[in-house]
């Protein structure tokens, strides 16, 4: 009987952080993507450094003038066995869809579990000019997914609404023989970063198709970042004011 690791998909991905123009050259994305605009939320209490990303706990809205606006409660690094109750079979609810797979970063691996859902085109203003509360920035089931599995008790009202990272998105790049790579490209001040994404169905197939990004990525002379360091996590830093060790 399969295991639900043997059903995890996996993200597979690649960053650059330096190279940036060459890279958007060498894969035809001088034109503008899809944009973005991208908050995060944390914690910013005084002395205390990220504690919901160190809890493993990631809370995004995402604006989009083509798509709809949308909002991500990630666990991860996830464990199975933190998704309490019906969480860990769970797929969609009232508003919501839940997505647990890999995210492979060079030799990181780590578990995802990713509640989404749509949110109204004004709602994020609204958060942001203090005209609604955070939690309205959050379904029912988000919250209470958060609840019952984030491990840690989260005031979504006690939390700020970071400065927003300005994003492009491409979709069905091609990267030599790799095809349907999604690009996305953060930039803040002076933060300017390059992912390229795939999606593997299964486990046994996700080693293969990494080795193939890498390689083609090598082949166009690009290099990426070789600490593999979760771009997220620099963005976060960044815009709360603190320093990311490098090594």
């Amino acid at each position: 009987m399969p295991t639900h690791g043997e059903n995890t998909g996996v993200e597979i991905k690649v960053s650059f952080d330096q190279q940036i123009t060459s890279a958007l050259l060498v894969l035809g994305l001088e034109g503008h993507g899809e944009p973005r605009r991208i908050g995060f939320l944390e914690d910013t209490t005084v002395g205390v450094a990220l504690p919901l990303f160190h809890q493993g706990i990631v809370l995004r809205v995402r604006h989009s003038d083509t798509d709809d606006d949308d909002a991500t409660v990630k666990l991860r690094p996830c464990r199975r066995s933190q998704l309490a109750g019906n969480w860990l079979d769970a797929q969609e609810g009232d508003g919501w869809k839940l997505t647990v797979e890999q995210d492979w970063a060079g030799d990181r691996r780590v578990l995802a579990a990713s509640c989404g859902s749509k949110l109204p085109k004004d709602r994020i203003a609204s958060v942001r000019e203090g005209s609604a509360p955070v939690h309205r920035l959050f379904s029912q089931g988000q919250a209470r997914f958060l609840s019952d599995c984030a491990g840690i008790p989260v005031n979504l009202d006690a939390l700020t609404l970071l400065p927003q990272v300005t994003a492009a998105r491409w979709k069905k790049v091609r990267v030599g023989r790799v095809t349907d790579v999604i690009a996305e490209r953060w930039m803040i001040d002076d933060l300017d970063f390059l992912e390229l994404s795939i999606r593997s169905d299964t486990v046994a197939d996700a080693p293969a198709a990494q080795e193939a990004l890498e390689r083609e990525v090598q082949a166009l002379d690009l290099q990426p970042d070789s600490d593999n360091k979760s771009k997220t996590e620099r963005v976060l830093a960044h815009l709360v004011g603190l320093k990311v060790p490098t090594t």
